[in-house]
């Protein structure tokens, strides 16, 4: 259990080394992507993001503000500053007429001035309670103790009374520039509401900080001149339902803070865009770390990995739709909700695999290419080796004909002495060496290129060797990059020659050859032989036959011993039956010399069929064997050679009398099958075992081969039918089994066959 135990540890620790790099690389990219997120790194690079998607997506304000402006024109009618407070006083009750909303007043107001103008501006703002915003500034106090506190400067109590109070504090980032705005500031009995939340009645009990929306264009915020509102000198419908927001633009006045898209810009502009985020519901919010790097570390598991299907279009594709999609994506959500979408981080994250998956490629391509070059020396060595060490002869050669390279083999069988030096041309060294097709016209290479591609075989004697007969396989190969239509292939192309020595093959043929004329001029011999003993045996035997028919009928007379009349019936069968064989010897001699010439003529199947019956007329009525026909009323005429198809049907007749059964009967068909004639022989004898069908075909074959067989034959009787019916183009068929008789199919195709008129 122990040795067990001790294995599987061994397998898990390889397991982990090895599957270790998959897991290792995205870990440390996503622990470095973690460090520069929780470290600020990505910051500016986000913000920059941020202010590309405000200038992508500028859009305009509400139209529910209008900003009026102590401008440089305002401050040359008073020169001095700060103002009387009967000129605000003043203002105001010109908005109020025109009827303004809500009237806000980015000026301090902490302390008292003229007597006179505070009591006018008191009055005012008495006269319409809650419907003017004055400014509380507040800012942190190094002096309040251990605990640093805010200290707010709200107005004077003089006019607390009937107006509203709201922060107007800016709070710049580390770089000075104006990004966020505010729903309130402070806690408890410090909070107070911002003027941009108080305007667009939209304070919060939360301290929540925004991000202004600066694709606001605050261009198109509509502006009046302090001056103009002063003397009643605008549109007062122009004003009326509008909220308020009065403040300084003058640059002498210094109230100017930069912003990430509008450059430097008055405050009471800042404060008019904060009021037209919160309006209009783009206070811009930026989602939790934990969602980037969330996302950040999605696409490191993904891009990880990319590559290793060395599918690397497919790979580029996709990081460029992801990249696309970092960019365009968050752009599209800020356009739709008020949500900056961080992407720096992923947007690194990616860029990191990219450099990773790279470097493992290079690293990758580097180990093929090195392997690549071993094997391809070790193929070259090997290359050398077989070269060297082939038992034939190889030559490599250019288009010109000059030799590259040359066995020993090559050398030997062609007889060449002396070193071969480069560019030595094949038919200076060995004199009427056979080239290939496309160096022999070399004028025209190009022309023959198809050639080319074959090997070509040429058989070469060397005339100080006339006994060797050498065989030179000639064929070419491109190599390079040369292409097949390339004006010049010659400079691309090797041919290489095989040679080798085929005396011994030749001698062998040669002698071959002789033994297959032997044993064809025996062959015909032994028929010529047959045939001229076959004739000569028919001429006694027709006498014998005769004869013993004379003596069998008693035709001089009576022969006065019976058994003389039994001996000569004896003479006779045999003699008949002698014959047959004879003339069967003689039928098969003329088929093997392809003797045998068909003559066609035009005549009634029934015909053959009734003549072929009437020879065997004895040995029907004999044992009272049944004969019956059946032809297809289809057929009328056939052209076909009646005395070959009457041969056949002797011997197909002659096995089925000789094999039918206790109760004889044979019937005999001639059918149509589509263009086919066909004729069956069928008995009910013993039959045939189905495995043994394909034999009987076969000369002096004999399904039953023991001696002491029942019936007589040479077994050439198939045999000499498949002859006939191949001279046909036709077949033969055999359909039996052991015990339910015997069907003999002549078929042949595709006979001209005349249809009777009634079958049509």
């Amino acid at each position: 259990m122990g040795a067990i135990k001790n294995n599987i540890l061994k397998i898990r620790t390889w397991r982990i080394s090895k599957n270790a790099p998959r897991f290792a690389v995205p870990a440390i990219i996503f622990t470095v992507i973690c460090i520069a997120t929780l470290s600020g790194f990505f910051e500016a690079r986000d913000l920059a993001l941020m202010d590309m998607r405000f200038r992508l997506l500028e859009r305009a304000p509400s139209d529910t503000l209008i900003i009026v402006e102590i401008d440089p024109y305002s401050l040359q009618e008073e020169e001095r500053w700060p103002w009387p407070r009967n000129r605000y006083a003043n203002a105001v009750a010109n908005l109020q007429d025109a009827g303004a909303g809500l009237i806000a007043i980015d000026v301090d107001f902490s302390s008292l001035s003229e007597k006179a103008g505070d009591a006018a501006f008191a009055a005012q703002l008495s006269a319409r309670p809650g419907e003017v915003i004055l400014p509380v500034f507040s800012q942190w106090s190094s002096h309040a103790g251990s605990k640093r506190a805010i200290i707010q400067t709200p107005p004077h109590t003089y006019f607390l009374k009937d107006a509203v109070m709201a922060s107007v504090n800016l709070t710049p980032e580390r770089n000075g520039i104006v990004r966020r705005g505010w729903r309130h500031f402070g806690k408890g009995a410090d909070y107070q509401a911002t003027l941009a939340a108080t305007l667009a009645d939209a304070p919060s009990m939360h301290n929540e900080g925004f991000y202004i929306d600066y694709s606001i264009d605050p261009s198109k915020i509509r502006r009046l001149s302090f001056n103009d509102v002063l003397h009643s000198n605008f549109p007062k419908e122009s004003v009326a339902g509008k909220n308020i927001l009065i403040g300084a633009t003058a640059l002498e006045l210094g109230d100017e803070f930069a912003s990430p898209v509008r450059g430097v810009v008055p405050g009471v502009v800042l404060h008019a865009l904060s009021y037209e985020s919160l309006r209009q519901d783009r206070a811009v919010m930026r989602p939790h770390a934990a969602v980037t790097l969330t996302f950040a570390l999605v696409i490191i598991l993904c891009f990880c990995r990319s590559g290793r299907d060395r599918r690397w279009r497919a790979a580029a594709r996709l990081h460029f739709a992801v990249f696309t999609a970092s960019i365009v994506g968050p752009t599209v959500l800020q356009a739709v909700v008020p949500i900056s979408f961080d992407m720096a981080a992923p947007i690194a994250a990616q860029i990191l695999c990219i450099i990773y998956v790279t470097f493992r490629e290079l690293h990758e391509r580097a180990k093929h290419l090195i392997r690549h070059r071993l094997a391809t020396a070790r193929s070259h060595a090997l290359t050398s080796l077989v070269v060297s060490s082939n038992s034939d002869g190889v030559i490599v050669a250019a288009a010109s004909g000059a030799i590259e390279l040359c066995n020993d083999r090559a050398k030997e069988l062609l007889d060449i002495k002396d070193e071969v030096t480069p560019n030595a041309l094949i038919t200076d060294l060995a004199p009427g060496f056979p080239l290939c097709p496309e160096i022999r016209n070399s004028g025209d290479i190009g022309v023959n290129a198809t050639s080319a591609a074959l090997p070509h075989y040429f058989e070469f004697a060397l005339e100080r060797r006339p006994n060797q007969v050498l065989e030179i396989v000639a064929a070419s190969a491109p190599y390079g990059d040369g292409k097949a239509d390339d004006p010049d292939r010659s400079a691309s192309h090797v041919y290489v020659y095989t040679v080798r020595d085929i005396s011994e093959r030749k001698r062998i043929e040669a002698a071959e050859k002789a033994v297959k004329e032997d044993a064809i001029a025996a062959n015909k011999l032994k028929s010529q032989l047959i045939s001229n003993i076959s004739h000569e045996l028919r001429t006694p035997l027709n006498g014998v036959i005769g004869f013993a028919d004379l003596m069998q009928k008693e035709s001089f007379g009576p022969l006065g011993v019976s058994e003389y009349k039994e001996f000569s019936e004896s003479i006779y069968v045999s003699g008949k039956r002698l014959l047959s064989v004879v003339n069967d010897m003689l039928s098969i001699a003329k088929l093997d010399t392809r003797d045998y010439q068909l003559s066609k003529e035009v005549g009634q199947i029934d015909e053959i069929i009734e003549h072929s019956i009437d020879n065997f007329a004895a040995q029907i009525s004999d044992r009272d064997r049944q004969v019956s026909i059946e032809i297809s009323e289809d057929i009328s005429a056939l052209n076909i050679d009646f005395n070959v198809v009457r041969e056949m049907l002797l011997h197909l007749i002659a096995n089925a009398l000789k094999f039918s059964g206790d109760d004889p009967r044979i019937v005999i068909r001639a059918m149509l099958q589509i263009n086919d004639l066909v004729i069956e022989v069928e008995d009910n004898g013993c039959g045939v075992d189905p495995q043994l069908l394909p034999n009987l075909t076969q000369a002096f074959y004999q399904a039953d081969s023991a001696l002491s067989r029942q019936h007589e034959g040479a077994g050439l009787g198939l045999y000499i039918v498949e002859k006939l019916v191949n001279l046909h183009e036709g077949s033969v068929e055999f359909v039996s089994s052991k015990g339910a008789g015997f069907t003999a199919r002549l078929r042949f195709h595709n006979i001209a066959v005349q249809k009777s008129r009634c079958a049509a």
